[in-house]
């Protein structure tokens, strides 16, 4: 580093430790006075031991967030606030305190320029990198904590008369079984959802997915042994501290369980306690301008204004603005990437991002395609989960050549804008297979993995060409004698019918014969290309990723294509036949009704058991096998606690309709079915028989 740039640099330093100091107190005001109400609560439940253990707690996490912190306001983060907070440094301020570049050179007079507006901005008014201290969320906090070191005599004094007291609501006391005297639930979500634990005087509970869950029971006679039974077939067994039985466990999902005694009876209750996990859910994104993803401009606009909105049900973290410009065609097509970072305005749950961009400064000009999108994560602590906004495309069409004349049939060209893709799906390749050595497996596969679907996705667009619309990754052009018969009411039987085909190999008339396949080919080198990314093999993708592109600039080579004139070619009509009644030749277009459907569920068997007159016991094993392979199911919990509930008391009726209710919605889909003969009223029976030579019984 010259002289230059040291000079500019110790003043930055400075800043960088402004908002390092300032960081660090925001955290230690908004912890160490709830650190202090929780240790007051701590000592009035579990004494000074416990006291003394969230203070060591609440200091470690300084610490660590501490260390965060100075990781975190490093070079790069100052280099990136410094643009943020000055435009007029064009987002160069890492040019400024870089190495000195040769004189004479556009660069060095850049350097030298985004030198002499940094010193002045600094020698004036210094940019303010400091967080804005959270006032509001400051004064909830310290409410909070004065609420709870002024209630921690009221839970002693709780405590001393807590074993007298009788049974909580909804537990019978039957003879010989232990009663629950206090049911304590403390819940500590995570750290990057922002909540504040809180207490539950209940069993059953709802928490973020990934909170720490800590038991608190005590009961009214003496049990050697306490412990939690989770659906799953785990076991948490509970400790003795002298007055309640205490264990803790981290929930990352939903989670039914029941708590086993020994050395005990058998608790009075003894039903399953539910603790719903919600998921942390991606970051959602809105676009509120442009108003459409593709937007065609006929002159050169200045600017482009983009307005976007995010939304997190725990807070926003970063957000990433991609701009891609494309420019050229075919063989000379170049693609210049850009990545901006964006500050939005809103809190941390909902925040608006506003950018115009210079359209000039980006080397924007007619025929050139600009593609700009969207990246939020979330701030989830192990991995964030990000999302991105659609692809929005400003497009400016070069211009256009004019049509061969004297042709019988229409022109158009052959490849659209968006067969130079391929180019990039091989870069995407290149890039990951040189990237293959830094990064993890679960890494290569997921990138690999989103590429195969980026290659899949062209392989579609492609297939239009062909008359494709399955996924399939192979020709549909199956005759009507290979192709299964369809049953009737099916999708596929009634475009046969009724509908234009577009999966025959006449309907698609873009291409002749030699293009197509060409086409053919190349979808058939995708294919392959997609099997191999989603096995996480981008070395032995690139070979059919480079034949396809080989093949699609053949095709690029056929300039234009002929469309021939088709018209309606409607059956001769037999006019002597016309309201005759003769139905001779004419086929019985009915069919036979689709099988039941072969699915692997239980329900349709477990429901027949239920519905059985003799009430004999029912096997729910299959049920809680199918459910632990199928979480997704809507309300797992409540079934599961249906279940467990009828397999503890077979006889109880009321147990047998709960769960019948809970599986009567898990039903597969029946086929179609015949739709009745509609049956004539009085009137229409009366003019049926009215009818010459129509007897009584038809018209029934």
């Amino acid at each position: 580093m010259n002289g230059d740039a040291a000079a500019l640099w110790r003043p930055l330093a400075g800043l960088r430790r402004a908002a390092l100091r300032r960081a660090l107190l925001i955290d230690a005001a908004a912890v160490l006075p709830l650190a202090l109400g929780l240790s007051a609560q701590a000592a009035a439940l579990g004494g000074a031991r416990a006291a003394a253990a969230v203070l060591v707690a609440a200091l470690l996490g300084l610490v660590v967030a501490a260390v965060a912190h100075r990781r975190r306001h490093d070079r790069r983060w100052l280099l990136q606030a410094l643009d943020a907070r000055c435009p007029a440094l064009e987002d160069s301020s890492a040019l400024a305190v870089g190495v000195t570049l040769p004189a004479g050179t556009l660069a060095a007079l850049q350097q030298a320029r985004i030198r002499a507006r940094l010193a002045g901005q600094l020698a004036q008014t210094r940019p303010q990198l400091c967080r804005q201290w959270p006032r509001r969320r400051l004064l909830r906090l310290l409410a909070v904590a004065l609420l709870l070191v002024a209630s921690a005599p009221l839970w002693s004094r709780l405590g001393a008369v807590l074993p007298a007291l009788p049974p909580a609501a909804g537990q019978p006391a039957e003879a010989g079984g232990t009663r629950i005297v206090l049911a304590r639930l403390a819940i500590q979500p995570p750290a990057y959802t922002g909540l504040p634990q809180h207490t539950v005087e209940a069993l059953d509970a709802a928490l973020p997915a990934g909170s720490r869950v800590d038991w608190r029971l005590t009961l009214d006679r003496r049990a050697d042994a306490v412990a939690l039974r989770f659906h799953d077939g785990s076991r948490l067994p509970l400790a003795y501290d002298g007055t309640a039985w205490t264990g803790s466990r981290v929930i990352d999902r939903a989670s039914l369980y029941r708590i086993e005694l020994g050395g005990a009876a058998a608790l009075a209750d003894d039903r399953g306690y539910r603790l719903d996990a919600r998921a942390d859910q991606p970051p959602e994104i809105l676009v509120h301008a442009p108003a459409q993803t593709l937007t065609v401009v006929e002159a050169a606009p200045a600017e482009w204004s983009l307005d976007f909105e995010a939304r997190d049900d725990y807070g926003l973290g970063a957000a990433e603005l991609s701009l891609r410009l494309a420019q050229g065609a075919g063989d000379q097509l170049k693609l210049r990437e850009q990545r901006l970072p964006l500050d939005g305005d809103g809190d941390d749950r909902r925040r608006r991002y506003r950018k115009t961009l210079d359209l000039k400064a980006l080397g924007y000009a007619q025929g050139d395609d600009l593609i700009v999108q969207l990246a939020v994560s979330d701030r989830r602590a192990t991995t964030p989960q990000r999302s991105q906004s659609p692809s929005l495309i400003l497009r400016w069409p070069a211009a256009g050549s004019a049509l061969s004349e004297g042709l019988e049939g229409a022109v158009q060209k052959v490849a659209p804008a968006y067969f130079r893709s391929q180019r990039q799906i091989i870069l995407d390749t290149e890039a990951l297979q040189a990237a293959r050595p830094t990064i993890s497996a679960e890494r290569l596969l997921k990138d690999a993995d989103a590429i195969g679907v980026d290659q899949k996705l062209l392989r579609l667009r492609y297939g239009e060409f062909l008359g494709e619309e399955f996924e399939s990754g192979r020709p549909h052009e199956e005759t009507a004698e290979t192709a299964a018969p369809a049953a009737f009411g099916t999708e596929g039987d009634l475009l046969h019918d009724y509908g234009h085909v577009h999966n025959e190999s006449e309907a698609a008339t873009l291409m002749d014969p030699a293009t197509k396949q060409l086409l053919r080919a190349a979808l058939n080198e995708m294919w392959q290309a997609e099997l191999q990314l989603r096995q996480a093999r981008p070395d032995a993708a690139l070979p059919y990723e480079y034949k396809a592109l080989t093949l699609i600039k053949q095709v690029q080579q056929a300039e234009r294509i002929h469309l021939a004139r088709t018209g309606l070619e409607l059956p001769p009509f037999d006019a002597t036949r016309r309201l005759s009644g003769e139905r001779a030749g004419l086929a019985d277009s009915s069919r036979a009704l689709d099988p039941p459907l072969d699915d692997d569920t239980p329900v349709p068997a477990l429901l027949r058991q239920l519905d059985d007159a003799r009430r004999l016991p029912v096997d729910t094993a299959p049920l809680l096998a199918w459910l632990q392979m199928h979480p997704e199911t809507p309300d797992a919990l409540g079934l599961l606690a249906a279940a467990d509930r009828l397999r503890r008391d077979p006889a109880c009726g009321d147990c047998r309709r709960a769960l019948a209710a809970r599986l009567w919605p898990l039903l597969p889909v029946p086929p179609a079915a015949v739709t009745a003969r509609r049956q004539p009223d009085a009137a229409g029976r009366a003019w049926l028989e009215a009818l010459p030579g129509t007897a009584p019984e038809a018209a029934r």
